[in-house]
């Protein structure tokens, strides 16, 4: 005789989704597929530990093909103001070259390499970064590296 008990059927999480992603959502009381689909999208989102990336991977794993698209914009993308470097070479690169006066290509052109590294916090990563984008196939390697390039 067949169970006609109220209670709906529970799937379990295991195997379904990382085993990170499960101890963050068991912490909250969701334990099966059915809870996850029930929280889906905002009490899940609303969880300490799942962002937009895990919420994903939630998807991809138990949401048959849903994707929660957020109503609220993203911030913007931050630049520093009077530079044209905004948005070739990361921020923080471009806020360094603007303390140091260089906000043009043609100023930090001017300034490579040892004008560029007495700015200060523009380190050798960040001199990595500007030759990648305006020194193709250059390497400035200081005096007595004994690197020769």
């Amino acid at each position: 005789m067949p169970n006609d008990s109220a209670s709906p059927p529970s799937t379990p999480l295991d195997g379904k989704l990382p085993f990170q992603v499960i101890r963050i959502l068991a912490r909250s009381g969701i334990h099966t597929v059915e809870a996850v689909q029930k929280a889906y999208p905002l009490d899940l989102l609303a969880i300490k530990g799942i962002g937009l990336l895990r919420l994903r991977k939630i998807e991809k794993a138990v949401m048959q093909g849903k994707t929660y698209i957020p109503s609220h914009a993203l911030p913007p993308i931050p630049f520093v103001s009077g530079s044209s470097l905004n948005g070739v070479l990361p921020v923080s690169v471009v806020r360094a070259l603007a303390r140091g006066g260089i906000t043009t290509p043609e100023q930090l052109r001017a300034a490579y390499p040892l004008d560029l590294l007495k700015i200060r916090s523009l380190g050798e990563g960040s001199l990595r970064e500007i030759e990648r984008v305006f020194f193709a196939g250059q390497r400035y390697e200081p005096p007595g590296s004994g690197k020769i390039r």
